[in-house]
């Protein structure tokens, strides 16, 4: 009987999985998520549990990542706006519905 390795979809699962919070499983898991999801804002990160998600894009960056980010206002379910909140993607081109690009 041949051993079956996991496909890459059970892996990524796995990964998203795992409540290790070091730096290294939380850059995995930022690349996983926003494979599945072509965009992800600071906010919906946090919501994801990622505390403090912009020194792992940054670092990620620096490890050849091409992760790019743009600025937008965005209302929190208490009705708080917070004014340019980072929306980052991995891609050369930006996410459709937002005007002003910055690099991360």
């Amino acid at each position: 009987m041949k051993n079956k390795s996991p496909t890459p979809d059970q892996k990524n699962e796995a990964l998203l999985k795992d409540k290790d919070t070091s730096a290294s499983t939380q850059r995995s898991q930022i690349l996983a998520h926003l494979k599945i999801k072509p965009s992800l804002n600071t906010l919906e990160l946090r919501e994801l549990g990622f505390i403090s998600p912009a020194p792992r894009l940054l670092e990620l960056k620096q490890q050849g990542h091409n992760i790019k980010s743009i600025r937008e206002d965005v209302f929190t379910p208490d009705g708080r706006l917070h004014r340019r909140v980072a929306r980052y993607y991995l891609s050369n081109i930006p996410p459709a519905n937002d005007a002003c690009m910055e690099d991360l």
